[in-house]
């Protein structure tokens, strides 16, 4: 029902980011999205990745401070308005969208977009009421 993502603090300075990367890589982990959001000083990266509970623990390891929490995944057709559906169905239902961020899907021609909520088992149950396909762990 809901994909782990890892948030990750980090410092805005040179090297941070390749830090991390590296400690995946060499860790075998396979990064599928990311984002980052940054401030003058620091940063929010979130990840999504094949093995979230040991890529946690890797940067952890490391120094970084790195917490996991649930986002939904929903899948996106190509089109016009498909993302305008997905929000809407959430402000329908008095749902808050915290943040959101997409990426490409194995299946062609769709995208996802991982979406984070104030209330994420009642979004769940309305993107899939609406027909709206939700990624698992292991489908991303």
């Amino acid at each position: 029902m809901f994909v782990k993502q890892i948030s990750v603090f980090l410092e805005n300075k040179p090297g941070q980011l390749g830090k991390i990367t590296k400690t995946l890589r060499e860790g075998s982990i396979d990064i599928r999205a990311f984002s980052i959001a940054d401030t003058v000083e620091f940063g929010i990266l979130r990840l999504i990745v094949n093995k979230p509970e040991q890529a946690a623990e890797l940067l952890r390891n490391q120094g970084f401070t790195a917490q996991l929490a649930d986002v939904l995944v929903a899948v996106m057709s190509d089109r016009i308005g498909a993302f305008d559906e997905i929000v809407s169905y959430l402000g329908e239902n008095s749902i808050d969208v915290q943040y959101v961020y997409s990426f490409i899907g194995e299946i062609a021609a769709t995208g996802r977009v991982a979406i984070r909520t104030d209330k994420m088992n009642e979004a769940y149950e309305v993107l899939k009421a609406k027909g709206i396909e939700i990624s698992s762990q292991e489908s991303i």
